[in-house]
């Protein structure tokens, strides 16, 4: 059945393709008044919950390992005994307790690999990305550094910190808010170009210009439409707005751009529109921050009432802070996830209130799900731990205005 699956599935390339010819001849009647499982792709629909069943488990596996590793390195004493080779190798502490949070950083990418280059190899199967494993590689590598850097960095300035200031909790807070929101503001200028090729502003010319001028006057809000070119990594589409304030940019990928209808890409400029309008790029930066802050205070919290070893001190026992932060965090994204999809459907909401085309916004979802391989309803924990956005049968049934397909499901 599996290789039935992927037969079908490699059979569909390019954009616009099969699929997306088949979305686009679907009648505006039929979006308006189908069940959402008589709107997708039979075949995709049943690939999507194979795709979950294999992601799930081997998500639950590199969670374990990775705060397993981190908590075992601690209990065994490595930890401490890395802390004292650095310190017998490098003199100044604050670059032992750089080079200490950066060797974690790279242990905790490295216990995660295994678990990864199996969800790549198998998105790669499926036809969801055309990354070569060595391109890949190379990119987990570079990530991998990157992480290292960054986590060398918080220890050394949150522990030299700690040394000087009772109050270094207080600075800690304002670094890490106002590095979240220098992080996101600065994104499209200076991060995202790095790893996304985009295209200079995009003209829009004929009839979507006249109403996507008609959507900016209503929302008083124009933003800069920049194309991503993905192509060459993936044939999936995507649109978002990144950055906050004035650094804001919609990004449409180059697929989307190719595949969808005029009435879909007006639909996802009106998102766009409504979320600049709102600065919800800020919101999430923000909300980012807190989250951030409150579970690595939660973390120092427990892990202050775990015995200390007789070898530890606070270097040592970032490995443990490390193990204890990932068990925090397991308990928050659920919540980040739900107040992301809140947005998720105010945004929706105040789009359709400016098309009056909701019938657009159900095929560009159909065509969402299809191509993605997106369960139109997820099980509870992929719902709860994967998704931050609305699930597609409940999208598609708020946009027909008709009860929640996925609670009927559940029932």
């Amino acid at each position: 059945m599996a290789a039935v699956l992927v037969v079908q599935l490699l059979s569909i390339l390019g954009r616009p393709n099969a699929l997306d010819r088949g979305v686009t001849s679907l009648a505006a009647a039929a979006l308006l008044h189908r069940s959402p499982n008589e709107l997708v792709d039979p075949a995709r629909a049943a690939a999507a919950l194979h795709l979950e069943q294999f992601r799930t488990p081997v998500w639950i596996v590199m969670i374990a390992l990775q705060i397993g590793v981190l908590a075992w390195f601690w209990n065994t004493g490595r930890s401490a005994r890395l802390r004292n080779r650095l310190r017998s190798m490098v003199r100044p502490e604050f670059a032992v307790r750089f080079f200490f949070g950066a060797l974690l950083a790279g242990l905790d990418k490295l216990a995660a690999f295994v678990p990864l280059a199996l969800e790549y190899r198998y998105m790669r199967i499926l036809d969801l990305n055309n990354i070569l494993f060595r391109s890949w590689l190379v990119e987990w590598i570079a990530s991998t550094l990157l992480a290292m850097v960054v986590a060398g960095l918080i220890a050394a300035v949150v522990l030299w910190l700690a040394d000087r200031t009772h109050q270094w909790y207080l600075y800690t807070i304002a670094g890490v808010m106002g590095f979240t929101l220098l992080i996101s503001y600065a994104n499209p200028f200076a991060i995202a170009p790095a790893y996304t090729h985009f295209s200079p502003h995009v003209w829009i010319e004929g009839s979507l210009a006249s109403d996507v001028a008609k959507l900016e006057q209503r929302t008083g809000t124009a933003v800069p439409i920049v194309i991503a070119e993905v192509s060459r990594r993936t044939h999936l589409g995507d649109a978002y707005v990144m950055g906050w304030g004035g650094s804001q940019r919609a990004v449409v990928t180059d697929t989307m751009w190719a595949a969808a209808t005029q009435d879909e890409l007006e639909y996802v400029l009106a998102r766009a529109l409504v979320w600049v309008q709102a600065n919800d790029g800020l919101h999430i930066a923000l909300v980012q921050g807190a989250f951030f802050v409150i579970g690595a205070a939660l973390a120092v919290f427990i892990s202050d009432r775990i015995g200390f070893r007789r070898d530890d001190d606070p270097v040592s026992r970032l490995a443990l802070l490390g193990a204890v932060m990932g068990g925090v965090y397991l308990i928050a994204l659920p919540f980040y996830n739900g107040y992301a999809r809140s947005m998720d459907r105010t945004t929706d909401a105040a789009a359709i209130a400016l098309t009056r085309d909701p019938a657009s916004a159900i095929r560009l979802e159909v065509r969402r799900t299809d191509q993605a391989l997106v369960p139109l309803c997820p099980n509870a924990f992929a719902y709860w731990y994967f998704d931050s956005h609305v699930p597609p049968g409940t999208r598609i049934s708020n946009l027909q205005g008709a009860p929640d397909y996925c609670t009927k499901q559940r029932r």
